[in-house]
């Protein structure tokens, strides 16, 4: 496989030393703005321009590579504690009291909805 690579890299640069080669002669300027570039060789433009874009592509990925490592280091730590939570509740003993203040409190809340419920049906 590492062959293909070398071959494929080689033909690669061919091409662009072929391209290079044959507008060699041709020349640019560049206008941006009010800004004027003096005469380049069109070929020297071409590879700023592709050199200019995979610096823009290495910004961006970066910085997406970045944000998604975030995201998966804070989901990660959260998987840590739903599991450690799970393996609290199942070695937990059937007499121990388990902290039922928040069922009480669903439960609770559940009946105030359905009154509500009841009254603005009436």
């Amino acid at each position: 496989m590492w062959i293909f690579k070398w071959i494929f890299g080689a033909l690669l640069i061919i091409i662009i030393l072929g391209f290079a080669i044959q507008n060699q002669e041709q020349t640019v300027s560049v206008h941006i703005l009010k800004w004027e570039s003096p005469v380049i060789p069109l070929y020297l433009i071409v590879y700023l321009s592709f050199i200019a874009g995979l610096i823009t592509w290495l910004a961006v990925s970066s910085f997406k590579i970045i944000s998604l490592k975030g995201k998966n280091h804070s989901l990660q730590r959260e998987i840590k504690k739903v599991k450690d939570e799970l393996n609290r509740l199942r070695n937990a003993n059937i007499e121990e009291e388990i902290d039922t203040s928040e069922i009480q409190k669903t439960e609770e809340s559940e009946e105030s909805e359905e009154s509500i419920n009841k009254s603005n049906g009436d």
